[in-house]
């Protein structure tokens, strides 16, 4: 019940969070069989919610056990399909065989032909590369295929989550679900040798997965393939807001990350020219660099009511949490249920202030896109008033890219 009641708060929440989310291969999802959708793993719990939002499949999900510390944290997140996964630090060896439990109730979800996602990676890490698997998503899957003689298929489709600036709002969000594998033709292995099996699909899995996540192929250069990977989506011909289906950005980045062709000296001048000229990418792309002003002064007035929100999401994000993995996921957290909380608002306000508030709610969209688009005309104006010889500079450094 709570699932069903969250899902449509936080789709909301989610297609304005994020400037772009374009999901591809959504059709490679089985119907009404049971699946396991095995995802990369590098927010918190973003990837979760994303697909539980924007694929029509209610999904079960497994979480960290001390998230379950808590009485009604724990009744909360089971109501939302969440069931609990304890690591030797979470309480020793007595906490682990309490995983039992949670593999029972993975099986008996399977068995009857429901969806699991699991993070397959394990850890919680912000970077643009594909981690080792943990073995939990074979042994989960080839487990209920060895124990119900009734389940005929249990399928794993790879998930590949790749964010433009995972700790940024308004960012951009790109999934990709590939072929499912098919857990069946791994059986007879799993059955004579347990660990063989496991790791054989296992690594099965991660040839399937990794072709769907954008790598990096240098860990200590993210600074100058973002650059890179910035200018290839701009080139990929799509300015479009919202959700999306078309996979052009994912492709754009997947093709610089395969060229060969990767000059990082080449990225790290254009990133330092833009950064002395207090650009970004955005100002060197054609288009109008006349800002509609009327427009952007309606976009902030209907924005108005909704900036408290944000700066308090901001301001948590910010303060509360140390690890950069999860600055994204409590921005969310905080604007999805900071939207519910208006509710009790519009029972007190006038009536003037209930219409602004909900024209605000409903518009955010649209404003967002606005604002943003005027900013990046002024940018485009700011351009085209530096030097000549900046401006050519500027458009070489960026030639070199792509």
């Amino acid at each position: 019940m709570l699932y069903h009641l969250v899902r449509p708060v936080a789709r909301f929440t989610l297609a304005r969070f994020y400037r772009t989310i374009d999901l591809t291969g959504l059709q490679h999802i089985p119907r009404d069989a049971p699946v396991i959708l095995a995802a990369n793993h590098p927010t918190a719990f973003i990837e979760p919610c994303l697909m539980a939002c924007f694929q029509n499949r209610p999904l079960h999900f497994l979480a960290r056990g001390d998230f379950f510390r808590n009485g009604l944290a724990a009744v909360l997140l089971r109501a939302l399909h969440i069931l609990p996964v304890y690591r030797m630090q979470d309480g020793g060896y007595e906490q682990l065989t309490r995983n039992y439990d949670t593999f029972e109730a993975c099986y008996r979800a399977l068995s009857k032909s429901r969806a699991l996602m699991i993070l397959a990676e394990g850890r919680c890490i912000h970077e643009k590369r594909l981690r080792p698997l943990r073995k939990g998503t074979a042994r989960i899957a080839l487990g209920a295929l060895d124990r119900d003689n009734t389940l005929g298929e249990v399928y794993i489709v790879p998930v590949g989550v790749n964010y433009s600036a995972p700790e940024r709002v308004r960012s951009t969000v790109m999934i990709r679900c590939g072929e499912p594998l098919r857990t069946s033709a791994y059986l007879a292995g799993y059955r004579a040798n347990e660990a063989a099996g496991l790791r054989e699909l296992t690594e099965d899995l991660h040839a399937a997965l990794s072709p769907l996540v954008v790598q990096l192929p240098e860990p200590d250069t993210d600074d100058a393939y973002q650059t890179l990977l910035e200018v290839h989506r701009n080139g990929a011909g799509t300015a479009e807001y919202g959700v999306t289906h078309h996979g052009k950005l994912l492709d754009a980045e997947l093709a610089a990350m395969s060229s060969g062709r990767t000059d990082v000296g080449a990225a790290r001048r254009y990133a330092s020219e833009l950064y002395t000229q207090r650009l970004t990418d955005q100002a060197l792309l054609g288009g109008s660099d006349r800002p509609s002003w009327w427009r952007m002064l309606v976009a902030a007035l209907l924005l108005l009511p909704q900036l408290p929100l944000w700066v308090l999401a901001e301001g948590i994000a910010l303060t509360g949490p140390k690890r950069i993995e999860f600055y994204s996921p409590l921005r969310f957290a905080t604007v999805a249920v900071g939207q519910l909380l208006y509710l009790p608002l519009l029972f007190v306000l006038p009536g003037w202030a209930v219409a602004w508030v909900v024209a605000s709610t409903f518009t955010q969209g649209w404003a967002l896109c606005t604002w943003e688009e005027g900013m990046h005309r002024r940018e485009r104006a700011r351009f085209r008033k530096l030097p000549i010889d900046v401006r050519d500079r500027l458009r070489r450094a960026r030639a070199e890219l792509i």
